[in-house]
């Protein structure tokens, strides 16, 4: 952090695009003098990508945020927040979400998918089993995301390693993720396992065509890392059938393409600030101007709903799907991924005991050898 602070030249060039900033200052100055606001940074990367210098104010802000949990030092607000997360993913990472299904290659949808549209993700499931050929499991576990985003990479990567010994046990060699969140920690934190994103795997054909005058594509903040997801998304939206000159998209124009709009829920921050996390959102919704905003995070399209935008998750544009218009309530989503989970057991085990009475009637009633007459 001191190389940071001595490097950053405090312009304010960051400030311009990132309402955290423009509250309390250029980064320098917040990590000299305001320890208390670091968990207020999103960590969207969004300044990196308009620094001067190259530098990565994000990473300095998230730097400070695991020393300060490592020290034991953080502000009594965020330790609850954080304790909140802990116990959240703590939950979903056991029964009955820690079922993994013996495939080479199984869907993980993410925490949020499968709380807000339980049927999406069999569908999902199903549609990526038909396209690759081969039989797709189901994987419902948490990543820990929002611990780490919080500062605790420690509980996060003892958990990522207990994912990837889980994923490798039951023979899985490729994770097809529906959460870029998910994505993030998987991609960079799973050996020997190959991580694509779900829209990098479907083609772009396989979405229904629309009857869409304008929208407004929304990144979701974690794209900002790699290119090919962010241009799979833009190609898939203009095969929707919209005039590729009606289709805004999340980047500020002349800034790289890693400057995306985070809607306030990186980092905990709509927890942490709600006031800070909606200056973000009014961010968005303002630039995209009363268009449908379409996104492929479904957090980030529970943030638009609530502000009572028309906001569509890029997979409810699959064949039979319709387009969701309100949020469940946060005991349905959790009794939504609950079902979901105990359904998959369920049929593992309907389908286990199948196969073995199966081979217990073949052992009762063995083929007799036909007998030779003299």
């Amino acid at each position: 952090m001191n190389d940071f602070k001595d490097l950053c030249p405090g312009c304010g060039a960051c400030k311009d695009i990132c309402p955290f900033l423009a509250e309390y200052g250029t980064p320098d100055r917040i990590l000299r003098e305001r320890p208390e606001v670091f968990f207020y940074c999103t960590s969207c990367r969004r300044c990196d990508a308009v620094c001067p210098k190259g530098m990565s104010p994000s990473a300095a802000f998230f730097g400070e945020k695991k020393r300060l949990v490592q020290q034991n030092r953080i502000p009594l607000p965020v330790r609850k927040i954080l304790d909140g997360a802990r116990r959240f993913a703590k939950a979903g990472h056991g029964f009955p979400f820690s079922f993994y299904q013996s495939a080479d290659t199984v869907f993980w949808p993410g925490c949020g998918l499968a709380a807000n549209r339980p049927g999406l993700v069999r569908r999902v499931r199903n549609i990526l089993s038909r396209w690759l050929q081969h039989p797709v499991g189901l994987v419902l576990d948490c990543c820990y995301d929002p611990v780490y985003g919080l500062g605790d990479t420690e509980t996060a990567f003892a958990a990522l390693r207990e994912i990837g010994k889980r994923l490798r046990d039951h023979g899985v060699r490729q994770v097809i993720t529906g959460c870029l969140n998910c994505h993030k920690l998987l991609s960079e934190h799973l050996e020997g396992i190959q991580v694509v994103f779900v829209l990098e795997v479907l083609p772009a054909e396989i979405f229904e065509k629309q009857n869409m005058d304008s929208v407004y594509l929304h990144h979701p903040c974690p794209a900002s890392r790699w290119d090919a997801i962010r241009d799979k998304a833009e190609g898939v939206v203009r095969s929707l059938g919209a005039d590729s000159k009606s289709v805004s998209i999340s980047d500020s124009p002349g800034s790289e393409a890693t400057a995306v709009l985070c809607c306030g829920n990186g980092g905990g921050l709509s927890a942490l600030h709600p006031g800070m996390a909606d200056r973000f959102l009014d961010s968005i919704t303002g630039e995209a101007e009363n268009k449908t905003i379409v996104t492929y995070c479904t957090g980030c399209q529970n943030r638009f709903l609530q502000r009572g935008a028309e906001a569509i998750h890029l997979l409810e544009f699959l064949p039979g799907v319709k387009p969701r218009r309100t949020i469940p309530s946060p005991s349905r989503q959790w009794a939504n991924r609950f079902a979901v989970a105990m359904v998959e057991r369920l049929n593992h085990l309907h389908c286990f005991r199948k196969i073995g009475k199966k081979d217990a009637t073949a052992g009762e009633n063995p083929k007799s050898p036909e007998r030779k007459h003299p």
